[in-house]
């Protein structure tokens, strides 16, 4: 018989591989299988942490107009992190969800193409998702660019996730992101949607202002997200044109289309006759 420690190591790696927006579920299932929430929140807090910046939780900055976006990216050390928008960091409680103890920041010498390139992507998701959100790191002299838009739906047994990486280094001209979606629905069955695409560009002759170096960017951006959109919808037209009906016969093996009909009233003839019988 599994120990208690051995059963949550066991159990908490289902978290970082919940559906979006499933996390909670996941986790009230755990804590029933281990049955020890002494045990289990002394493993859980790390584990959360992770599944947490995975899935680009959006955090409301306290005392701030603004919301920022958990990844490895704005990580400053264990528990805090920084909100480059309003250039303090702050303590989160990955269990509770719940921000606090924020404090001023410094600002980066690269802040002003940071803060062009935010002002850019503000308004191109703004115009692309509905519920989304971004946020413009600094990162190891490249600018790192999240961005996540949730759609939840239990109640009509569905729930998906959309989160984007964009890194840009000025030095190098190199653009390179990766575009993930996932999609779970699970009305009387459990169906999921898991795909991903990594994109890798250089960005020539580049303006000398930061606005227009910005505009670029973002252009590309929605341009390779644009392309990756229509690969997805392309691929449910080939699901529903060729894949699907590729599961069954269009016609039987005699290539004649069944009579319905002619059957059902063989079978109504049939009953007939055993009831005068």
């Amino acid at each position: 018989m599994l120990s208690s420690k051995e059963r949550i190591s066991k159990a908490v790696g289902l978290l970082l591989s919940s559906p979006p927006g499933e996390v909670d579920d996941v986790f009230n299932d755990i804590r029933g299988i281990v049955n020890d929430d002494d045990a289990l929140q002394e493993q859980i807090e790390s584990v959360l942490a992770e599944s947490n910046m995975q899935q680009f939780l959006v955090v409301s900055v306290p005392e701030k107009e603004s919301k920022v976006l958990l990844t490895p990216y704005n990580q400053v050390s264990e528990g805090r992190y920084l909100d480059p928008n309003t250039r303090t960091e702050f303590a989160f409680d990955h269990l509770r969800r719940v921000a606090s103890d924020v404090q001023d920041s410094e600002s980066s010498e690269q802040e002003e193409l940071r803060a062009s390139l935010q002002k850019e992507l503000d308004t191109y998701v703004e115009a692309h998702y509905p519920e989304g959100a971004a946020t413009v790191f600094l990162h190891e002299g490249s600018l790192v660019s999240c961005i996540v838009s949730n759609k939840f739906s239990p109640n009509n047994y569905w729930n998906g996730s959309w989160r984007a990486v964009w890194s840009f280094n000025p030095e190098t001209k190199q653009l390179n992101g990766s575009t993930k979606v996932k999609v779970h629905y699970f009305e009387d069955g459990n169906v999921q949607l898991d795909t991903q695409s990594d994109f890798a560009a250089d960005v020539p002759d580049l303006p000398s202002d930061t606005v227009s170096v910005s505009q670029k960017v973002a252009k590309l951006i929605g341009k390779y997200e644009a392309e990756f959109q229509q690969g997805i919808n392309d691929g449910y037209r080939q699901l529903a044109d060729k894949t699907f009906k590729g599961l069954r016969r269009t016609l039987p093996v005699t290539r004649n289309k069944i009579d319905w009909e002619k059957i059902a009233n063989y079978k109504l003839g049939g009953e007939l006759v055993n009831a005068e019988q």
